[in-house]
């Protein structure tokens, strides 16, 4: 099976799959469930103790954050109470497990299932669903946590694709989109809607658009309004339609020997079988981007493997040099290495993992300040602003930021005009090679 959102933060066209791989778990927190709230150990969440049809409804919280105000809103069930009637405040007091009682509003009464929220000025929130009935101890599901993900299981050519979903939240209407590959179907046709029902894995069927027909892959994606998405692509074959191979993590090497201007010996760890990389070399910090192409190398069974290449005479001389390995279905890998025979050429370590950053505090239409976390070195991150909802993209860029060392670093951006009076604005932080992070916040002084 492939596992499209444990690959979401790695490079962009060439490099879609690796991003996949390094992603999931921002954008499984911050991606799924973005948070504008400062790193904290846990997730706050609350379970239903008891319900008085059409009257009360007892919750019990678990991990909640110390002295924050949370207004509490029921709304319609499947809209995880975004925008719902305010039914109450309360101060998390010591955080941690508290029980609280809440009145269903009018508006609700008669309603077979009513969802919950509790969220706080900065950023914390939570939420549920009950049965509005006292016989059945109104013991609504558990909360939804994890990734909405699916995997393509057969593909008609120029008819239809058939995906089987995993871990997708019940109850909510997805729209199904197909695009262009590459497009992660963003703004794609829509070829249908489907409902999640009791959530978790179910199969669907979807008809390839006539403007697609034709194409040799396309991206496929599944959104709902309250945030959860997933996408995946496949192969427009009927023989294969397998969406690529079976394949999941990141694909990296590490630096076992260099020969001063002459080859440097590589070692191969968890790449995807069966594909052609090309090997490139370049000036230490471009990442071998656009370098000079030194020898094409398959994969074979995958995992881990040792190759030799000639180091280019224009990089002869050099004292660091960057090499990559990319592959026309979007993996790719990079490292860098010491020109010197004496060193053993090992260059520093292979950036992994997710890069992420949560929101330190805001002034009303004027600044927010963020701390990152993970960033990768060296590279230009271009800032942009939107509306809530957006994750930023195609919002108003505010600012460039160098991550220079990367990992931990603290920025102030500038709220622009536009987005004055907006309640909560979305903030994204993205670079040129693909990697990117985004958060929301609250516009309220903090």
């Amino acid at each position: 099976m492939k596992t499209i959102f444990s690959t979401v933060f790695r490079a962009n066209r060439t490099a879609r799959f690796a991003i996949q791989g390094t992603i999931v778990a921002l954008l499984v927190l911050s991606l799924m469930l973005p948070i504008a709230r400062p790193v904290q150990a846990a997730i706050p969440t609350f379970s239903i103790v008891s319900v008085v049809t059409d009257s009360t409804v007892t919750i019990q919280t678990y991990n909640f954050p110390a002295g924050q105000e949370f207004t509490v809103r029921m709304g319609a069930f499947g809209t995880l109470a975004i925008g719902g009637v305010v039914v109450g405040t309360v101060n998390s007091g010591a955080g941690g497990s508290f029980s609280a009682t809440y009145a269903i509003p009018a508006s609700l009464a008669g309603s077979a299932q009513i969802a919950i929220r509790m969220d706080s000025p900065a950023g914390y929130y939570a939420y549920n669903w009950f049965y509005n009935n006292t016989a059945s101890g109104g013991t609504g599901g558990p909360v939804y946590t994890g990734i909405p993900t699916f995997n393509i299981v057969s593909v008609m050519q120029d008819d239809k694709v058939t995906i089987k979903t995993n871990n997708v939240p019940a109850g909510l209407n997805f729209t199904v989109r197909m695009g262009a590959y590459g497009t992660l179907a963003l703004g794609g046709v829509v070829v249908g809607t489907t409902n999640s029902g009791g959530g978790g894995s179910f199969e669907a069927t979807y008809s390839i658009p006539d403007s697609l027909k034709g194409s040799y892959r396309i991206a496929i994606r599944m959104d709902s309004t309250a945030g959860h998405y997933a996408y995946n692509w496949f192969y427009n074959n009927t023989s294969s339609g397998t969406g690529g191979p079976a394949y999941s993590g990141v694909p990296t090497f590490s630096i076992l020997s260099v020969v001063q201007d002459s080859t440097v010996t590589i070692k191969a760890n968890n790449f995807p079988a069966g594909l052609d990389f090309k090997v490139r070399m370049g000036a230490y910090g471009t990442l071998g981007i656009g370098g000079i192409e030194v020898a094409t190398t398959n994969s074979g069974a995958g995992g881990s493997f040792e190759a030799t290449y000639t180091i280019p005479a224009s990089l002869a001389g050099s004292y660091q040099i960057a090499i990559r390995l990319e592959s026309s279905a979007g993996y790719y890998a990079y490292n860098w290495f010491y020109n010197n025979t004496t060193s053993g050429g090992t260059g520093g370590p292979v950036y992994t993992g997710i890069p992420t950053f949560s929101i330190v505090s805001v002034v009303n239409n004027s600044h927010v300040t963020v701390q990152t976390s993970n960033l990768p070195p060296s590279q230009n991150f271009t800032v942009r602003m939107g509306p809530y909802g957006s994750l930023g993209i195609g919002g108003i860029e505010v600012a460039t930021i160098n991550s220079g060392a990367g990992g931990s670093q603290t920025f102030t951006f500038t709220i622009p005009a536009a987005l004055y009076g907006s309640s909560q604005i979305a903030i994204r932080m993205d670079s040129p090679i693909g990697y990117y992070a985004f958060n929301w916040f609250y516009n309220t002084t903090t």
